[in-house]
């Protein structure tokens, strides 16, 4: 230890002689190697805040705040999807379940490709129809498409056809776009705004002089279709539920049951509404109901509801209260029994058809008649024709009376409401149809003149 301390004095008292530099050198020549790191220290002070920065560039506007039901701004409530609103009607009608099973289903093909289908089922057939754009075979025309009218004849062969579907959807779907005409100009989603009342019209013409056709035409002369008449909205209803069938010239002299589904096609309402679709014997006369004269489609389907601000009811089911103005008192569509005696008088035609050879219930042959369970059951829509010849009794062909009586037969069953739409018309059809397949005069029904 004294060798030591010795020896480092030595050196400083020598570098002092030399100079200060030398100090530093002898001083580092004698460190020894770093020591581990010590803890560290106390913090120090804060120091005093800075001044703000400049403002930075005002974002995007950020999404509506929740409205009445939590999610939506109030703005999108009224009408079409608050809680009584025409999105949540529209989710329970026939259209939209009709969407739904269509989803995927083996008809989607069928129903949106180059068929008549598709001028009915799809998203933007009404679109195309007004336009006057369907399809139709080279050498034929449709004289008033425009109007909803669908057949024609063809010039090269004397038949009848079936302007198809032009347009390009991909699935069957009748949505607030089919009807209704919306555009980025009125439509909320893409402008931010309220619905505005009128800003979505309805495609088809709805004005005061305005018609839609229904097929039948006539006379054998031409194919040129009928008016329903002037229903003004109810128009757009008459573009679809219809028979797509011009009975006039699709009931000839004699008559062949082609298959199952010969006849009117479903939905034919606005055929019975309207006191012209049906079959008409020679020598008869034809007229309407109070509801025809006073009424269109929308008065019973699409009542106003008061919760929503009184839109239309877009469930598209018929109300019991859209009648209670007229018929006081009423609590379901049987009013004065006049349902049941029209269901009584097309249980008493129904069995004299199948007696007759002319129904059945089969999917495919055999086609064999109506059980007498299938005659109680009240279900006519599910009625279908049975195909002439073969071994299953079905008879070869129909004068035009007996495919008359045939064909009013399916235009009620498969328009439904058992007479609603045009009571004294369905009773007049029904009567003059019962006597050319019985001969006789029904036992249900006395004719109204």
């Amino acid at each position: 230890m004294t060798q030591t301390r010795f020896t480092f004095r030595a050196a400083a008292w020598f570098g002092l002689a030399l100079g200060a530099t030398v100090i530093v050198i002898a001083i580092a020549a004698c460190t020894g190697a770093d020591g581990p790191q010590g803890p560290p220290g106390l913090a120090g002070t804060s120091g005093t805040q800075g001044t703000a920065g400049s403002a930075g560039p005002t974002g995007a506007t950020g999404p509506a705040g929740p409205g009445a039901d939590g999610g939506l701004p109030t703005s999108c409530l009224s009408p079409c999807h608050g809680f009584n609103g025409i999105v949540e009607q529209w989710k329970t009608s026939t259209h939209y379940s009709t969407f739904v099973a269509n989803l995927g289903g083996e008809e989607v093909a069928t129903w949106t490709g180059a068929t008549a289908c598709g001028n009915c089922h799809a998203i933007d057939a009404l679109a195309g129809r007004v336009a006057g754009s369907v399809g139709v075979q080279a050498d034929g025309g449709v004289t008033n498409a425009t109007k909803g009218e669908l057949g024609y004849r063809v010039p090269t062969t004397g038949s009848l056809g079936e302007s198809t579907y032009t347009g390009t959807a991909k699935v069957a779907a009748v949505t607030c776009v089919t009807c209704h005409s919306v555009t980025d100009v009125t439509d909320p989603h893409r402008t931010g705004l309220a619905y505005a009342p009128g800003s979505f019209p309805l495609r088809v013409a709805s004005g005061a002089t305005d018609e839609a056709f229904i097929e039948k035409s006539p006379d054998t002369t031409a194919v040129t279709g009928m008016s329903a008449g002037k229903l003004g909205t109810a128009n757009t209803c008459v573009f679809c539920h219809k028979s797509r069938k011009d009975v006039t010239n699709y009931i000839k002299a004699t008559n062949a049951l082609s298959s199952s589904r010969w006849g009117p096609h479903n939905g034919p309402q606005a055929d019975v509404f309207s006191g012209v679709g049906g079959y008409h014997f020679t020598g008869m006369t034809y007229g309407n109901s109070t509801h025809q004269a006073k009424l269109t489609c929308v008065d019973c389907h699409m009542p106003g509801v008061t919760t929503n601000g009184s839109s239309p009811n877009h469930s598209f089911y018929a109300q019991v209260s859209a009648c209670q103005s007229c018929h006081v008192g009423a609590t379901n569509f049987d009013i004065t029994g006049g349902q049941s005696q029209i269901k009584a008088a097309m249980l008493e035609l129904q069995s004299a058809l199948n007696a007759a050879g002319y129904l059945t219930r089969s999917a495919a042959a055999p086609y064999v008649a109506l059980t007498t369970a299938e005659l109680g059951d009240g279900h006519f829509e599910l009625d279908g024709t049975r195909p002439n010849g073969g071994a299953d009794g079905g008879v070869p062909s129909l004068t035009a009376n007996q495919a008359g009586a045939l064909y009013n037969y399916l235009i009620v069953a498969r328009g439904g409401a058992l007479g609603v739409h045009n009571p004294k018309y369905v009773r007049q059809l029904l009567f003059d149809s019962y006597v050319a397949i019985a001969g006789k005069a029904p036992a249900t029904l006395v004719r109204p003149q």
